[in-house]
Order: C-alpha cells, then sequence, then structure tokens
C-alpha cells in the first residue's frame, strides 16, 4: 500500500487559522505559503523518512508533483528538499518503477531508506490526491482561500495526468571500484563502490544531483600498522562528506582535542571518533597512537581519489556541483594539511632588511612648568557614514575621513575642506594616494587633490570580509579569506596573488620590503616583493592578535588549550627569536615600553596585564589596574592601562600603580582605544575625550569629541575624530595654562 501523507497539525495553529481568514488576499496568500508540516511517503503503512520530511507544504507538494512528472516523462532523478536542503526525497526512475531515498545531510550524513522501490503511476496518483486533500483541508479553514493563486496553482499540478515514457538508456553497469593509498609510517584510507546497475552514469548535469551519487559501497580507515580505525558500509559519497568536514577540524586544532561521528548502518548507529594527544579511539575504545594531521591527510587523500574514481567511470560527473564541492574542499583542506605537516620554512638566506623608522612620538613638553589647563577649539565637523574599518587617514598637512556614505579631505591645521568623493567600505593610504573599494570596484586618489589616479574591478574573491592595507613598495594588499592580492597605488595592476590554505581571515604587516601575512589558521607567510614565499612558520594555535612590529623582529600571538604562546620572529629569516608561553588568553596585541613586553588578557573572568623581559621570560603579571577590560600604550618608563569608560592607572617598570583616576558611572561607548601619549599629555578617548597630565594623571582639558571610534592626534595637538556614526570633527589647540616654580621654592 502507498501512501502520501501530509500532516494537519498546522490546522490547529491559531495564528494561522486568523491569518487564512483575513479579508486582505495578501495575507492569505503569505498564510498559505507559511503553513509548514510533514509530507511523508508512506509504503505499507511505514513512514519511510521516519517524520524528517518537514518543511512548507505548499513548496513541498509542488516540488513533489514536479518530480513525480520529470520522472514520468524519462528523467531518471528527481529529487524533494526539506528542512532547509538539510533532508532530501531522493527519487530514481527504474522501468515502471521509481526507487525512493530518504537522506540527512546533517552531521553525521546519513540514509535514513534507501531505494524502496514504489509503483510510479500510483507514486503520482498518491502525490495528486494528497495535493487535493491539502487544498480541501485549507478552504475548511477559510473557504475564501480558494481563490488564492497559490491553491489554484496547486490543483493545477494535481490535475495533470501522468503517462510513463521511455527512460533514457542506463548507464554502462560497473564493477565495484577500489582505491587505496598508503605510505610508510602514515594511516591509509580505501574505499569500494558498489554501482553493478551503472547508477553513477545516469546523471547528464549540469547543477547538484544526489541521487547517481547513492551508490553502496564502503569506506575503511587503517592505522600505519594495518589495523582498522573504521571500517564503514554504506554511502561512500556521504561518508567522505562528513570525513572531510572531521579532517578540516583536524587541520584547524593544532594538537588539540576533536571528536566527530561518522553513521553507521541503520537509522541511528553512529561511530564516535576521538583524537587527543597524538592518539585516535573509536567509541570510547583504547587510544591508539596516532598523528592526527596524518589521519587527516589519509582522509583527504581517499575523498580526492574517490572523486577521481568517480569522474573516471562516468565522466558526466564532473559537472555533479556535490562532488566538485567535495572535491574542492578536500584539496583545499589537503593543502593546508601539507603546509601544517611540512612545519617551519626559514629563509635559506639572510636578507637586507631596510626598516622605515617606527613613527616618532612627540615628547618634548607642550609648555614649562605645571600644566594647568589646556583648550580647544572645535574646526570641522561633518558626516561621512557608517566609517571604514580604517577610516581616518593622515598624509602630511591633510586628512582624510571615509565613510561609506563620503569621503572627506581636510587640511589639518585649519580645517578647511579640501576635496570629497563617493563613500567606500574600504580604504588604505599608499604613495600619496587612497586606494579604496566600493562594490566590486578599487579605485585611487591623490590625497592632495582628490584626483582619480585609476579605478578598476577587484580581484575575484574579494568578497566576503576583505581587508584592505598599505604594504611595501607604493603598494596595498586586498585580503578575503585565505587569498591575498597586492595592488600597484600608482598604476593598479596586480603584482602578485597568494593563498593562505585554510584561512578565513589574513593579518598583514609591511616590514622592510617583505609583507608578513599571519593567518587565523595559524601559518604565518613571509611575502617578498615578487610575490615570493621568503619563509613560512606554524605557529602554536590559531592566530589570537594581529602582528605587530618590534624593532627588526615582529611578535606573533597564538591561542592554545592552555592560553597562548607569544613568538619574537625575525623578520629577514622567519627564525623564531623566542617562543613564550602565557597563562591566560590575549585581549589585545602585544606593545613594547621600557625595556619589556606588555599585553593585556584573561584568566576565567579575570582581566589581567603582564610584562615580559626581551627574550620572552615573565615579568609580572597583575590583575586589571582598572577592573575591567584595558587598552594598553607605552609610557616614559612604565605602561598605561585604559578602561572603556576613561578609567587609567599608570604602571610602573615593576607593575606597581603610579596613579589612578576612576571614571566610574561614565557610559561606555563600543570599543576601547587606546590611550594616545604625546608631549607629556595623555589624550584619553571613551564617551568624552580627556586631556590627562601623564605624570600625575590629572586631568587638564577636554576636547570638543564625542565617543570617537578614530581617533588622530599630531605633535601640535591637532585632534581628528570619527565617531561609530560617522561624524568627523576636527579639533585644535585654543591656549594652554603653565605654572612655572621659582629657584628654590618648595
Amino acid at each position: 500500500m502507498l501512501r502520501v501523507r501530509i500532516g494537519k497539525g498546522w490546522a490547529s495553529d491559531p495564528a494561522i487559522r486568523e491569518a487564512l481568514r483575513a479579508e486582505q488576499g495578501e495575507s492569505r496568500r503569505a498564510a498559505v505559503r507559511s503553513i509548514v508540516d510533514v509530507l511523508a511517503v508512506e509504503v505499507d503503512g511505514v513512514d519511510i523518512g521516519s517524520g524528517r520530511t518537514e518543511g512548507p507544504l505548499l513548496e513541498g507538494v509542488l516540488a513533489l508533483l514536479g518530480a513525480v512528472d520529470r520522472l514520468a516523462a524519462g528523467e531518471r532523478h528527481a529529487s524533494v528538499p526539506f528542512e532547509d536542503g538539510a533532508v532530501e526525497l531522493v527519487l530514481h526512475r527504474r522501468g515502471g518503477s521509481a526507487l525512493a531515498s530518504v537522506v540527512t545531510l546533517g552531521r553525521p550524513a546519513r540514509v535514513l531508506a534507501h531505494d524502496v522501490e514504489v509503483d510510479l503511476p500510483r507514486l503520482a496518483e498518491a502525490a495528486r490526491a494528497a495535493a487535493r486533500s491539502f487544498c480541501e483541508r485549507v478552504v475548511s479553514v477559510a473557504p475564501a482561500a480558494i481563490g488564492s493563486p497559490e491553491l489554484r496553482m496547486l490543483l493545477r499540478a494535481a490535475s495533470r495526468r501522468t503517462s510513463l515514457a521511455e527512460p533514457a538508456l542506463a548507464g554502462i553497469p560497473t564493477t565495484r571500484s577500489r582505491r587505496t593509498r598508503r605510505r610508510p609510517r602514515d594511516p591509509a584510507c580505501s574505499f569500494e563502490i558498489h554501482d553493478e546497475a551503472g547508477r553513477l552514469s545516469t546523471w547528464k548535469g549540469p547543477g547538484a544531483d544526489l541521487a547517481s551519487l547513492l551508490v553502496r559501497g564502503r569506506v575503511s580507515l587503517r592505522y600505519a600498522s594495518g589495523d582498522d580505525i573504521l571500517s564503514l558500509e554504506g554511502t561512500p559519497f556521504l561518508i567522505f562528506r562528513d570525513l572531510c568536514a572531521a579532517a578540516e577540524r583536524l587541520a584547524g586544532a593544532h594538537g588539540g582535542a576533536v571528536s566527530f561521528e561518522i553513521a553507521r548502518p541503520g537509522r541511528l548507529a553512529t561511530a564516535t571518533v576521538s583524537v587527543e594527544r597524538g592518539s585516535v579511539s573509536v567509541d570510547g575504545g583504547r587510544p591508539v597512537p596516532c598523528d592526527p594531521l596524518a589521519l587527516a591527510q589519509a582522509i583527504l587523500d581517499g575523498a580526492n581519489d574517490f572523486s577521481a574514481v568517480v569522474k573516471a567511470r562516468a565522466p558526466t560527473q564532473g559537472k555533479n556541483a556535490l562532488l566538485s564541492d567535495l572535491e574542492a574542499s578536500a584539496r583545499a583542506t589537503l593543502a593546508q594539511v601539507r603546509e601544517a605537516r611540512a612545519g617551519d620554512r626559514p629563509a635559506l638566506v639572510r636578507r637586507r632588511m631596510r626598516l622605515a623608522p617606527s613613527p616618532r612620538v612627540a615628547v618634548h613638553p607642550l609648555a614649562p612648568g605645571r600644566l594647568r589647563k589646556v583648550s580647544f577649539r572645535r574646526i570641522a565637523s561633518s558626516e561621512v557614514g557608517a566609517p571604514a574599518p580604517e577610516g581616518l587617514f593622515r598624509d602630511g598637512s591633510v586628512v582624510v575621513a571615509c565613510g561609506g556614505e563620503a569621503i572627506l579631505a581636510f587640511d589639518t591645521a585649519s580645517g578647511t575642506p579640501l576635496w570629497s568623493g563617493s563613500g567606500a567600505a574600504l580604504a588604505a593610504l599608499a604613495d600619496g594616494a587612497l586606494v579604496t573599494l566600493r562594490d566590486g570596484r578599487l579605485s585611487a586618489r591623490e590625497i592632495a587633490t582628490g584626483a582619480v589616479r585609476w579605478e578598476r574591478a577587484a580581484p575575484d574573491g574579494a568578497g566576503g570580509r576583505p581587508s584592505l592595507s598599505s604594504a611595501p613598495g607604493g603598494r596595498v594588499v586586498l585580503a578575503s579569506g585565505s587569498s591575498m592580492t597586492a595592488i600597484d597605488s600608482r598604476s593598479g595592476a596586480t603584482t602578485w596573488a597568494i593563498e593562505s590554505p585554510g584561512a578565513l581571515r589574513l593579518s598583514p604587516l609591511p616590514l622592510g620590503s617583505l609583507v608578513i601575512l599571519a593567518a587565523d589558521s595559524g601559518m604565518v607567510h613571509a611575502v617578498d616583493p615578487s610575490g615570493r614565499v621568503a619563509w613560512r612558520m606554524r605557529g602554536a594555535g590559531p592566530l589570537a592578535a594581529p602582528p605587530v612590529r618590534d624593532g627588526r623582529t615582529c611578535l606573533l600571538c597564538f591561542r592554545t588549550p592552555t592560553g597562548a604562546t607569544l613568538a619574537s620572529v625575525e623578520a629577514s629569516t622567519g627564525i623564531r627569536a623566542f617562543e613564550a608561553s602565557l597563562e591566560f588568553v590575549p585581549a589585545g596585541a602585544p606593545l613594547r615600553f621600557a625595556g619589556r613586553i606588555g599585553i593585556a588578557g584573561r584568566v576565567g573572568g579575570e582581566v589581567v596585564v603582564a610584562a615580559l623581559e626581551e627574550d620572552g621570560s615573565p615579568a609580572w603579571i597583575e590583575p586589571s589596574p582598572t577592573g575591567s577590560a584595558v587598552a594598553l600604550a607605552p609610557l616614559a618608563g612604565g605602561l598605561l592601562a585604559k578602561g572603556p569608560d576613561g578609567s587609567c592607572a599608570a604602571l610602573d617598570r615593576l607593575g606597581r600603580t603610579v596613579w589612578s583616576r576612576s571614571c566610574d558611572g561614565r557610559p561606555a561607548p563600543p570599543g576601547n582605544l587606546a590611550p594616545v601619549p604625546i608631549r607629556g599629555l595623555l589624550v584619553v578617548a571613551a564617551e568624552e575625550v580627556d586631556l590627562l597630565d601623564a605624570a600625575s594623571g590629572e586631568p587638564v582639558g577636554r576636547l570638543p569629541i564625542h565617543a570617537p571610534a578614530r581617533l588622530s592626534v599630531d605633535g601640535d595637538l591637532a585632534t581628528w575624530a570619527l565617531d561609530a556614526e560617522g561624524l568627523v570633527t576636527g579639533a585644535r589647540l585654543l591656549g594652554h595654562l603653565s605654572v612655572l616654580d621659582r629657584p628654590g621654592s618648595d
């Protein structure tokens, strides 16, 4: 007995009933489209989908009717998606019958029912009867719904008669296939494909087709000794799909614990694989030593071999997007695994590094004596829209603010507008030009005049969450996901491109003639001006903070299961000067102060500030002096810690508090801009922007700026800010008052 059953629970929902009875026709139409329930195919009273085939009924019934019609017209395969594609009812034509399978694609993927044979004309009639019954049920709740276009469309589809056409010739039957890859002292992956009916060859593409890939077989994972880790019967495509996802997790775990499930034969049976401390166990069994990256490589090699065998036996499967996605994912992760297994690759030759001098902070006092009061005057205020990530730039006497609605340039001293342009999502400053990205287009403008130097399409892959930053040699680098492209700021030409396998985000750091690309995957590449990798290193874990320059080295912070690791790497060779373990999770980039390295972080729920010696050995660690998250800035002989509300504390070289200033009760805007030390003063930005005496912490002034998200201060204390709403404000020094002590006075 064959029946297509539609759930009726939706009819008891008061909100649905009320919407169906609404006077407005559009409300009724929306209600019909929103009805969600089970669409079950029952064979001899058993739901082959076990109640998993649930979704919007109008969409599901129409898809089922269309799938049956396509099979009747002679197509080999058709499918009906449920749960936004997480479950599929897959139909395969064989003579006058349809083989029905129900596949769940969530982890672990499994086939709930495989090739349940039903008579195709009876399935068509059962689907039409279910569609008519659904329409009658809707009309019984709301008679006016009979006129809705959705129900009329469904009734027309249900009224079509089914006449069977001869299906296209089936593919050539194939015997089972087996491919094993084995390396000495490494795990191995093998598989079998049982496709005696030639199912793989029945699909002609293009697009995505699951039905033709549901061939039975076996996938086996073995230790280097030859003993089985796993040997699973089922659908090799689905098994490899889940194993590749597990391999991706192993590639990014950096030796941490990873556990995953793979479906065993049956509706609920699973195998739980645990990888921890260089060993593998299955279902809680005895752990066996096994390199996690070697295991991942075996899985990925097996997946690539599987794709190659399928395409060799059924060339049209090369157009199957599902198989192509599996192959592309396996290749990308395999490149990441191979790099990780290869480890560090220092430069063979030490290159001469001409490093630009670090930006100098004006240290000479604003005035002799004790500064009492500093006053400012606002000189500019304009809107540019939501600010770009690096939305405020200075180049000589010009300051440029970049937002989503406009780009505005001002004279830094007078606030006079110089030029304006269309807004942009990203911007970077290089060689006297502002390079911007907007709607997939890159352009460069002269900073001095705003004249357009060039415009071009952004490189492929610049979607998602791209970033734009300056690079050596008058270039900018555009990063998106695992790829980074260098572009000449003078001509707009692409000079090089590089991939960091497995990365979702890259953080570039220009250092001499090199660009240091630190990936969130933990891999670090140094790229020379020609685009070649000068050296490579693998961090102890995912990147925890952007890389920072420290003289002729760079500081790199990586997360680990117990906290983090801070590495100092020589820029010219990639050799580690030191690597220090941190027993806390970093909350920002490290910085140099008074011959030491300072870094803030968290231990549990407590915020801490720590200092390390130049060789990486620990100096001290103290609780946050503000009692909250802190941003750090160097002071003469010490360190300044600032909280989001503007509370500050100055610490000496030994971590002792020199002075503190509380701002309890003040609102704390999003983010926490680091304080700016300049000319014996501190510019402290929170809800207000205060000016403090660096030696005592006493307030000496307030700038006419509110809650900045970007801040720039020059040696003349000309200050420019951009807030989170896109308001750009400029202020200049108006005057100051200081007290001169007489010689010999107390």
